[in-house]
């Protein structure tokens, strides 16, 4: 995932950001085309993730509240922070470019000057499955992002309810439902840690 990520960085920067803020967020590929720029505090280094975007019928795009009709803040680091802020000067750039501002409420990724039309999640899923292809990385889907978040954040030992919290889950027994066999296989891990310890 790490690479697919380095690879899209190098060759499309706004991509690659969008799928660095999808893994380091957890978040689904529609709140994060809902992003907006007022969305992020540079100085408690937050993000807010509140709607998402949804492909409609008739070529439309609907905003709308998020799965489990919540928002939630998570934090940034700084990386992505820095990463974050070199896009923000680069959308202010190309406004100016075209003579235009960046809109108060201009989405993150958007192909709009001002920022006023966010990206489509079926176009960055598409977009996503050219870059697998590329890269030869067969099986792999967008959504996955979110689940190589989860189970790094957990297998490096972060409470459930944390992971939870960033995933927008609606409670902890959600995320245990979702991801019980990765826990089960890291129980089975631990069990031979500790078993290892105590047979020296």
């Amino acid at each position: 995932m790490i690479a697919l990520i380095q690879t899209a960085e190098e060759r499309d920067a706004d991509f690659g950001s969008f799928l660095r803020l999808a893994v380091v967020t957890g978040a689904r590929r529609g709140e994060v085309c809902a992003v907006r720029w007022q969305n992020v505090d540079f100085q408690s280094g937050t993000i807010s993730i509140s709607r998402s975007i949804v492909d409609g019928s008739n070529d439309q795009l609907i905003e709308k509240d998020t799965k489990t009709h919540s928002s939630r803040q998570v934090v940034l680091d700084d990386g992505t922070l820095a990463v974050l802020a070199s896009r923000r000067a680069a959308a202010e750039e190309r406004a100016a470019d075209c003579g235009v501002e960046l809109l108060d409420g201009a989405f993150m990724f958007s192909d709009s000057p001002d920022g006023r039309q966010p990206w489509r999640p079926g176009r960055v899923t598409l977009a996503f499955g050219r870059l697998c292809q590329q890269k030869g990385a067969t099986g792999v889907r967008l959504h996955d992002l979110r689940h190589f978040a989860a189970s790094t954040l957990l297998g490096a030992g972060v409470p459930v309810k944390t992971v939870s919290g960033r995933l927008g889950h609606a409670n902890a027994a959600t995320t245990l439902n979702v991801y019980a066999h990765f826990l089960e296989s890291s129980d089975a891990e631990a069990a031979k840690v500790l078993g290892g310890l105590l047979r020296r």
